[in-house]
């Protein structure tokens, strides 16, 4: 009820701590109330929305993703190493089954523009090596990155799997980056450089985004050896695709 304490102070905070309000039983669809008490003398309804009824009274989720999240379950290994065999759980096995290699994204998170770039060159790449799984990993929500992944178009032939506790980011070396990593002045340069010369602005920051965890990519071959990547150096590291495929012994491919 808006009689309550609490409506009171969310008023107030919107500025409208001077409006008086009628005492109506079943106001904003609370209560029992009879048509008798909703309807004037002419039958017509007389009762009002809630103003506040699609008012989210959270942190936004783009300050929410400034800050330190949680640590993962599981302690953040060391990156596997060229050469080395590739980590796997449930969620990411190696060798795959069908004996295919792969080449692995691990997204920065849901509305970067440097990740939404490097999705879409992989999407790219996917479309032309279809005897190669590419696969994303997103620590967003599921449902914030399927509505990314519906801004840009799909996922097409890439395989997305939604790793929310970050434990696939743990398993593969990739945790927490540090201030110089995400605010180094090159990289609000090339943001601009980003938006003038190939038009890629971004998208709405996803729910459950963390700006400071540390991207990644790696190559792994049908015996579940890693071939070529590592961690992101920088947040807008131009990643080329195109060399892990040519460690998994397929020819040149442009973008």
């Amino acid at each position: 009820m808006f009689t309550s304490l609490g409506t009171k102070i969310a008023l107030r905070k919107a500025g409208l701590g001077n409006v008086s309000l009628p005492k109506t039983d079943g106001l904003f669809g609370g209560g029992n109330t009879k048509n008798t008490d909703r309807n004037g003398a002419n039958g017509e309804d007389t009762t009002f929305a809630n103003p506040f009824a699609n008012v989210q009274w959270g942190v936004p989720k783009a300050l929410a993703s400034w800050t330190t999240p949680p640590p993962p379950q599981n302690p953040v290994r060391e990156p596997p190493r060229i050469g080395e065999r590739a980590q796997t759980n449930a969620k990411l096995r190696f060798p795959t089954v069908d004996g295919r290699p792969s080449v692995v994204l691990f997204l920065r998170f849901c509305g970067c523009p440097f990740t939404e770039k490097l999705f879409l060159q992989l999407r790219n790449l996917a479309n032309r090596h279809t005897s190669i799984h590419f696969i994303a990993i997103s620590h967003c929500t599921p449902a914030a990155t399927s509505d990314w992944l519906r801004k840009l178009g799909g996922a097409w032939n890439v395989d997305v799997s939604v790793d929310q506790n970050r434990e696939l980011y743990a398993l593969w070396g990739l945790g927490i980056s540090t201030w110089a990593h995400v605010l180094h002045p090159r990289n609000g340069y090339n943001q601009v450089m980003l938006r003038k010369n190939e038009g890629v602005w971004g998208q709405q920051v996803g729910e459950g985004a963390c700006r400071w965890q540390v991207g990644g990519a790696y190559a792994v071959d049908g015996r579940g050896i890693v071939t070529w990547g590592g961690p992101m150096q920088s947040v807008d590291e131009a990643i080329r695709f195109e060399d892990g495929v040519k460690t998994l012994g397929y020819g040149e491919t442009r973008i």
